[in-house]
Order: C-alpha cells, then sequence, then structure tokens
C-alpha cells in the first residue's frame, strides 16, 4: 500500500516498534513510517498487529485519512464488515468525494458479495483517479464473480492494452472466453495479442489450449511449443502438450513430454501416473506399473494411482497384490464409488467373499443405486446360496432402477429358473420393451431358457 517513490524498509521501523511496545513507551513515526509498519503486518497475516499499529498512528495523526482507510481495509480483509463501515462513515464526512472511499466502498461490498454495488463504487473512482490501469482489473474481477463475463472481458482488454505484461489478466480474460465457450473469439483475440506481443509464452499457452478446444490439434501443439521455446522452465505447459498429445493418440510423445518436464520442475507423484496411464494405454503395463509404483513412491496420497496398480494387478491375476492396492486407494477415498465397486470384484475374484459382501452392502447404504451393484451383490449372495437375501436384492434393484433392461432381464431369469412363470414373463417383456437387443445376452446368461415355452410363446407375439 505505501506508494512513495523511494523504498522504505520497515524491518527496523518493525523492529524499533515492537522495542516501543516492550518497553511500554510511545516512540513518534512519521505518516508513512506507520504506514510501512502496518503494510508489513497487514501483508504478513497479522491483522491484529496492523490493526494495532493504525491505533497507534490515529493518536500521533488524528487527521490523517489514510489511516483510517488502513482501518477499514483491515476490518475488511477481517470480515468485521461493521466496523469498516464505521471506519468508512467517518471518511466520507472528511472527503466525500474521495477515490481512496469510492474503492473501499467497493472492496467491502465485494466481500458482501454484493458486486453490482462494488463495480458502482469501483467505476465511481474511475472518474476520481489518473490511473485508470489499476481500478480496470478489480472491476473486471467483479464481473467476473457476478458471472457477466463480457463485460469482464471488456475491462480485461482495457487492462492488457495498458499492461500487456499482466499475466493474471492474460489468463483472467483466456478464461472468460472458455466460460462463454467462444473458443474462436479467443484464437482471434490471442492472436492479435501475440501479434503484438510475441515474447509473451502465457499468450501463446492460451491460444494452445484454444485451438486444442477446436480440435486444431496441430495449431495447439504449435501455439504450446512456442511457449516453451520462450520459457523452457514453463511446466504447465508441458503438462497441456502431452494432454494434446493424448487427446491424439499419441502416447509415447505424450509420456516423452510429461518426462522432459522432469529436467525443470522435477518429478511429481502426478506426473509419474500420467505417464503410467500412458504407458497402459499402450498396452505396456510392465511399464505403466514401474511409473504408478514411483508415483506411490513419490506421493503415498496418490489414491488414482493405487486404484490403477490394483486393475493391473487384478488383470495379471494378482490377487493378493490388487487386494492391497485396492484397500490403500479406498483408505485414501473411502466413499469412491469405482474403487468401491472395483474392490467388491477384487474381493470377490480372490475368494474374498464375505468380505465382498460388506462392500456391496456399504454402496447401497451410500445411496449407489447402479443396476450392476444390484446385479453383481445379488450374484454373490447365490453363490453364498443365499437364495432369498439374493432374490431381495433383486426387488431392490429393480424398484430403484425400473427402467433398466438389464435388471429386468436379470430378475426374469432367475424367476423362470423358480418356476415362478407368471411373474418372470412381466420382467422379460419389459425388459424386451426397454432394450430388444439385449435378449441374446439374457440367452448368454441363461441357455437353458432358450426353449422355455412361456419365452417361445412371447418371443412368437
Amino acid at each position: 500500500m505505501y506508494n512513495d517513490d523511494e523504498f522504505l524498509d520497515p524491518a527496523p521501523l518493525v523492529n524499533r516498534f515492537e522495542n516501543m511496545l516492550k518497553k511500554e513507551e510511545e516512540f513518534f513515526f512519521d505518516v508513512e513510517e506507520f504506514e510501512a509498519i502496518s503494510d508489513y503486518y497487514y501483508e504478513s497475516g497479522k491483522l491484529s498487529k496492523a490493526l494495532e499499529v493504525i491505533e497507534f498512528a490515529s493518536r500521533q495523526h488524528p487527521y490523517c485519512s489514510s489511516f483510517i482507510i488502513r482501518k477499514a481495509q483491515y476490518h475488511t480483509a477481517n470480515d468485521d464488515i461493521k466496523q469498516a463501515s464505521e471506519e468508512l462513515d467517518k471518511l466520507e464526512e472528511i472527503e466525500p468525494e474521495s477515490y481512496d472511499l469510492f474503492m473501499a466502498r467497493a472492496a467491502l461490498y465485494s466481500k458482501q458479495g454484493q458486486h453490482q454495488k462494488a463495480i458502482t463504487f469501483f467505476k465511481q473512482s474511475l472518474k476520481l483517479t489518473d490511473y485508470p490501469q489499476d481500478v480496470w482489473p478489480v472491476i473486471a474481477i467483479e464481473y467476473q464473480m457476478a458471472g457477466n463475463y463480457e463485460m469482464a472481458s471488456k475491462f480485461l482488454k482495457l487492462t492488457l492494452e495498458e499492461n500487456p505484461e499482466d499475466e493474471i489478466a492474460i489468463y483472467n480474460i483466456a478464461l472468460c472466453f472458455d466460460l462463454l465457450e467462444k473458443n474462436e473469439d479467443g484464437i482471434s483475440f490471442f492472436k492479435k495479442f501475440i501479434d503484438n506481443n510475441p515474447y509473451s509464452e502465457i499468450a501463446w499457452y492460451h491460444l494452445g489450449i484454444l485451438y486444442a478446444k477446436t480440435k486444431e490439434y496441430d495449431k495447439a501443439i504449435k501455439a504450446i511449443d512456442y511457449a516453451l521455446l520462450i520459457d523452457e522452465y514453463f511446466t504447465a505447459a508441458y503438462f497441456e502438450k502431452a494432454r494434446i498429445l493424448e487427446r491424439t493418440y499419441r502416447y509415447q510423445e505424450a509420456a516423452d513430454t510429461y518426462e522432459l518436464s522432469f529436467e525443470y520442475d522435477g518429478p511429481t507423484g502426478f506426473s509419474y501416473y500420467k505417464i503410467g496411464l500412458c504407458y497402459m494405454k499402450l498396452h505396456k503395463e510392465s511399464k505403466a506399473i514401474s511409473y504408478f509404483t514411483k508415483a506411490i513412491r513419490e506421493d503415498a496420497d496418490l489414491d488414482e494411482a493405487f486404484y490403477e496398480l490394483a486393475l493391473l494387478m487384478d488383470d495379471s491375476d494378482k490377487k493378493h497384490e490388487a487386494v492391497h492396492y485396492i484397500k490403500k486407494a479406498l483408505k485414501l477415498d473411502p466413499d469412491n464409488c469405482d474403487y468401491l465397486y472395483t474392490s467388491a470384484e477384487i474381493h470377490k475374484r480372490a475368494g474374498k467373499l464375505d468380505e465382498a459382501e460388506l462392500i456391496y452392502q456399504k454402496m447401497i447404504e451410500l445411496g449407489y443405486i447402479d443396476p450392476d451393484v444390484f446385479i453383481d451383490y445379488a450374484e454373490l449372495l447365490f453363490d453364498l446360496c443365499e437364495f432369498d437375501e439374493g432374490m431381495e436384492i433383486l426387488y431392490q434393484g429393480i424398484q430403484l432402477n425400473p427402467e433398466s433392461a438389464d435388471m429386468n432381464y436379470r430378475l426374469a431369469g432367475y424367476l423362470f429358473t423358480l418356476q415362478e412363470n407368471d411373474e418372470a414373463s412381466i420382467y422379460f417383456k419389459k425388459g424386451l420393451s426397454l432394450d430388444n437387443d439385449r435378449k441374446f445376452y439374457f440367452f448368454e446368461l441363461f441357455p437353458k431358457l432358450a426353449d422355455h415355452p412361456a419365452i417361445v410363446s412371447i418371443l412368437e407375439l
């Protein structure tokens, strides 16, 4: 907040202020010194200390409006709306048409989520300043928070015309184009921007993202390559390029691009995980396992890597390892539906039927109503010779999924097997009406029913 051209080092001033408090004396500081001390505490996140400084400052300089402004700003930051408003009322009595007053009022309304009122006061402050470029970005942010991305774009463009190196403004205008789904307009804007600012790696990066959204993947990669030529340490650009390569099925190039970022930013668990996914797509399972293992060594909280390892171990018939890894994934994300379902299947294949049953129960208790959950749970209960319980689960599933062809076919199949032909026919007919082609899957599951008189009669209708 201290705007003097000459930098004022706050460290000795802070030490002197702290020494004053210890000695319980009152030393004199001029206005600029108090501002520097209070700003130091504020920027360090010590709001109560910053307010304490302002209380001392106000006693020594009772007619200085900058302390009232600071007090209002600190109270606003501390969510003390009432105190902030009272301070601004004091300032309004002294300086009713003050730039600082309007800016502080706007910030207070913004804090309360009243973005339109904030915009009104920010616009009033524009009339009182010779530096509108300081106000345009905050107006843009208010419009963004209000969901008016068109107006936000207008003020971001003004900001970038004045300061093309404002990286936050570049990111925000790219976000606006994205939220407005105006990819072509975004491409046009960034191409013109780059014509005037050819060494803006952030602009090249966002141009690449926009090209990718319009599926112009070669142009996207070329734009991001320019960003990397300008700044080879631009980690996000490596990741974006790799993602585009994945979308175009160039998995080896994608893996190499992720790995290339290690030279500049070092490996992360997530980057190892992404490389592992690439090698899975390339059907290089041993390499995928290697990278997923590196991922969990680098980041022990990366549940996605544990999950993929569980799947790979399950595919390799390494049942014990599969159970181990899926338990790790679930420990990190215990309510993840995909993890729970996979865990039940893995435990079932590993012969741990009681554990699988408990997992299916948990899924239903958590409200997961996918037909496959009920179908697979019922099959497990039938394997455990718990026939009545299995049928109850199927009935529960059909109540929650009445429009599921598979549920209707499955329930029909078991009812025909139990010779409950009238009820079975109802569900079989419903299955046919929902998805006639799935009857072929029904006969794969229940081949002995192909010649069942009731079914033959229904199909002849």
